[in-house]
């Protein structure tokens, strides 16, 4: 192996020189430089992009937090009611005791934090229950998704 390495050696500075070798030399050096900096410029924009879109999330995320002792106050203030079906705490209850505890209510932004909303501002959140804020979806308005629904809920409400 040894002795056809140096013929093959002995060919290649027979036909190009030792200063064709060292042109070679330089050009595959420079083509290995050339690559790596590309390969570390693609690297930076793509990391750059990443930073980027982490950021955007993690700011809407601050915008959409609404704290755990904001949303008890939210509940309370619309008395565990939802604001576009109307079934309550105390509706379910009256029924059967302990009923209203499987209710799920959830806080809502009226205004979307997409559009413009305040995450964080107790006027631009109100009580919706699974349902309702399922069919809003953060795209329609109460009044659309009051004309959509009907749970038959309204038939046990005195009118």
């Amino acid at each position: 192996m040894i002795r056809y390495m140096k013929k093959l050696s002995a060919e290649i500075i027979g036909v190009l020189g030792y200063r064709g070798i060292m042109i070679l030399l330089a050009l595959l050096l420079f083509f290995l430089l050339f690559a790596w900096i590309k390969s570390r410029l693609r690297y930076r924009k793509y990391k750059r992009g990443i930073d980027k879109k982490e950021a955007e999330q993690r700011a809407t995320r601050e915008r959409r937090y609404v704290t755990s002792k904001m949303k008890e106050h939210i509940l309370e203030r619309d008395n565990y009611t939802c604001q576009i079906c109307g079934i309550s705490r105390d509706f379910l209850n009256s029924y059967a005791e302990g009923l209203g505890d499987y209710l799920l209510l959830e806080v809502d932004h009226i205004v979307p934090v997409k559009q413009g909303g305040s995450g964080d501002d107790e006027d631009n959140l109100q009580v919706l229950c699974w349902r309702c804020n399922r069919k809003k979806s953060g795209t329609k308005t109460n009044e659309d998704v009051a004309e959509q629904i009907d749970y038959g809920i309204h038939l046990f409400f005195d009118e």
